[in-house]
């Protein structure tokens, strides 16, 4: 009998035999299993699943709610039903449409700013809603406090201002419109301190003239004033009054803007009959409540920019008289500042602060 060595006996062919093809299987079979609880051990750690998961985009399980601050019937709200047809189609759900207008769109953004920022309620806002509003209110703080509310989703497209006058009114140019200084002329827009408004002011100081500020709760009650002849002009959106100006109901002056428009290519901007300020057009955007998840914000501007890209979304564009604005993409909020920074000089300029 061989003498004990003090160690256990080999029990398994892989110990019996180390050098075998056996033993290397079973090293192979254990190096699989090993891996594989290594894997399982990964996934588990905490962030280790999020971060190699893709964003989540935007796909609403119920129907969606675009907030219109206007009333129905305006340029405004043609535009939003557009955009919220061709949404519906792009996320696979209805897209409604909630009219709540008054107070320069406060009673819509204090609506919106409360909802749950998951992408169910969009707003369709404005510099007028989400620049003008917020630089009126008492401070810059208060200002401040409105902004951080929202987050700019998507911008949707430029928004020239034109001056009109029913087309029987005796004021042919915008010459002879401004010329009368002897009395004072009433202007409709959609709203106090709304952007129409701002330019109305900004284009009294400029010239002298006694614009006497006639606030409503959309374009479509303000134009059907100056049809009936209760005011002496509008200042709106070119979406608002282009059907009535195509159908010889009303008689456009000037635009605001840089360029003239396609669409109204007789009518004569502003700084072409030697008046400055007004070239800054302002803009149409979709809002969502702060708060709205990166990935999902990505996927719902690309969807949008996709839209407002589309060949027939463009030709509608033209005829409402609204500008393709070309933005890339995260730039949305630098056009949100640069007109915050230029609204608040032409507050200064006229004082409206102050009415």
């Amino acid at each position: 009998m061989k003498p004990s060595t003090g160690l256990p006996l080999p029990t398994s062919p892989a110990q019996q035999y180390p050098c075998t093809g056996y033993a290397r299987r079973m090293s192979r079979r254990c190096g699989l299993v090993i891996m594989a609880l290594a894997t399982l051990m990964s996934w588990s750690l905490p962030g280790q699943a999020h971060a190699q998961a893709a964003a989540p985009g935007f796909a609403p399980s119920r129907p969606v709610t675009l907030v219109v601050p206007f009333a129905a019937g305006g340029g405004t709200d043609v535009l939003a039903r557009l955009v919220a047809d061709k949404l519906g189609t792009a996320v696979k759900q209805t897209v409604l449409i909630d009219n709540r207008p008054g107070a320069n769109g406060l009673v819509a953004s204090q609506f919106v700013e409360k909802a749950k920022p998951d992408g169910q309620i969009l707003m369709l806002g404005s510099n007028s809603t989400h620049v003008i509003a917020p630089l009126l209110l008492p401070d810059r703080a208060a200002a401040d406090a409105m902004r951080s509310k929202f987050k700019l989703v998507a911008i949707l497209a430029g928004t020239p201002l034109v001056l009109a006058v029913n087309a029987t009114s005796e004021y042919k140019t915008l010459e002879q419109f401004l010329n009368r200084k002897d009395v004072e002329l009433t202007f409709g827009t959609f709203g106090v301190h709304s952007s129409p408004h701002l330019m109305g002011a900004l284009l009294a100081s400029r010239t002298g003239v006694r614009l006497v500020h006639v606030p409503y709760k959309g374009s479509a009650p303000a134009v059907t004033d100056l049809l009936g002849g209760t005011i002496n002009s509008v200042f709106l959106t070119v979406a608002g009054i282009s059907s009535f100006v195509e159908g010889k109901q009303l008689r456009a002056l000037a635009i605001t803007g840089k360029e003239r428009l396609a669409s109204l290519p007789d009518v004569p901007t502003f700084q072409e009959r030697g008046i400055a300020g007004l070239e800054n057009s302002g803009w149409f955007a979709i809002f969502a409540p702060a708060g709205l998840p990166d990935g999902v914000t990505a996927d719902l501007r690309e969807k949008i920019g996709a839209i407002m890209r589309q060949p027939e979304m463009r030709d509608k564009l033209r005829e409402l008289g609204l500008q393709e604005m070309t933005i890339a993409p995260g730039q949305e909020t630098e056009v949100w500042n640069e007109s915050w920074i230029n609204t608040s000089e032409i507050l200064k300029q006229t004082g409206l602060h102050l009415n």
